[in-house]
């Protein structure tokens, strides 16, 4: 079988391979998922067509890729290279073909089906302290106004447990912790009905515990994230800033908010952190109170990137954090038209409001 889909302005999933044999079989993967295959010469060329996963073998996968799922192909012949290289790369899966072509196909398959259904946006600072979190709180409570029935995602496994802020510790559900022998598929209803629900939207935090080493590096990761974006219509995660061994969920995100200060310094962590995050959509946040001779629109252009939203300084919010009441800070005026513009910005068509 020598067909091929060439790479068209985007993908859900590219594959990068020199090898004959292993396109041939990944293209009768891609006819079994029903999906559109496009192909790729470099993994630079692959990652420019914003792939929901990129699909390497063993020869490309010489660096850590972020920006998408990681799926290392190989052939019986070339198993021991394939995991070598899935380690290298930090890579999210290993197929091993013929043998694991009835996985990969289910597996595509099912992200076929759910990359339409929800929107998965990151929330990330530019610079430390720069109130992710409550931030991230405050979109989803905006969210649920909007009848987008949100999820608030917590990664960040040394933020302590969002839960925290937001009064929500001792609400019944599970928390990352509990998901951890999550393996295959997961029912997006399932998902629903286990978490915590408070303000309205449902939240998967990382418990008030210590969480494990590694724990958004696991397997159960992608499965959960899969059932996320299935179940809601929106999920807000609240990223943690840098790569570590414990994880990170960019790789699932659609696009990525950068938090920014109003200060020169941030600014200036904020265009260095634009070109790591390369080739997710950013979009500024900007967060007053602003320096001399800047305003929101100065700052994002100053970033390089559209400016989705401006927060004025809300000087309740620190308190509002430690008493464990962010969720008080939705109803503020400025707090309201926040929440609008960026939602605007990051999802597709018209807004609905709630009464």
């Amino acid at each position: 079988m020598s067909s091929w889909i060439p790479a068209a302005e985007s993908a859900a999933v590219v594959l990068v391979t020199s090898s004959q044999r292993i396109r041939d079989e990944v293209a009768r993967v891609a006819v079994a998922a029903g999906l559109a295959l496009a192909s790729a010469s470099t993994v630079s060329e692959a990652l420019a067509l914003r792939p929901a996963v990129a699909l390497l073998d063993s020869d490309n996968a010489r660096h850590t890729v972020s920006g998408c799922a990681v799926i290392i192909v190989g052939l019986d012949s070339d198993e021991a290279a394939a995991w070598t290289a899935a380690s290298r790369c930090n890579a999210d899966r290993v197929a091993i073909l013929p043998h694991a072509a009835g996985w990969l196909a289910e597996h595509l398959g099912m992200l076929q089906r759910v990359r339409d259904e929800g929107t998965v946006v990151g929330v990330l600072g530019a610079v430390g302290g720069t109130g992710v979190s409550t931030i991230s709180a405050l979109l989803a409570a905006s969210a649920v106004s909007r009848d987008l029935n949100p999820l608030l995602v917590d990664g960040d496994p040394f933020g302590g447990g969002l839960e925290l802020s937001l009064g929500g510790e001792s609400v019944p559900g599970v928390r990352w912790p509990d998901l951890g022998e999550v393996r295959g598929t997961l029912n997006p209803e399932q998902l629903i009905h286990a978490l915590p629900s408070l303000g309205g939207f449902s939240l998967l935090s990382m418990g008030t515990e210590p969480p494990a080493p590694g724990i958004l590096a696991s397997a159960a990761v992608p499965p959960i994230m899969e059932a996320a974006r299935g179940a809601f219509k929106l999920t807000v995660v609240d990223v943690a800033r840098g790569w570590s061994a414990d994880g990170s969920l960019l790789p699932y995100c659609d696009s990525v908010l950068i938090v920014v200060p109003g200060r020169v310094r941030a600014i200036s962590a904020a265009r260095a952190l634009v070109a790591q995050l390369q080739p997710l959509p950013v979009r500024a946040l900007v967060r007053g109170p602003l320096g001399p001779d800047l305003d929101p629109d100065r700052v994002a252009d100053a970033v390089g990137v559209p400016n989705a939203g401006y927060l004025p300084y809300l000087r309740a919010a620190v308190g509002s954090e430690n008493q464990g009441r962010v969720l008080d800070l939705a109803r503020h005026r400025a707090v309201r038209s926040f929440g609008r513009s960026v939602l605007g910005a990051v999802l597709p068509g018209p807004l609905k409001a709630v009464a």
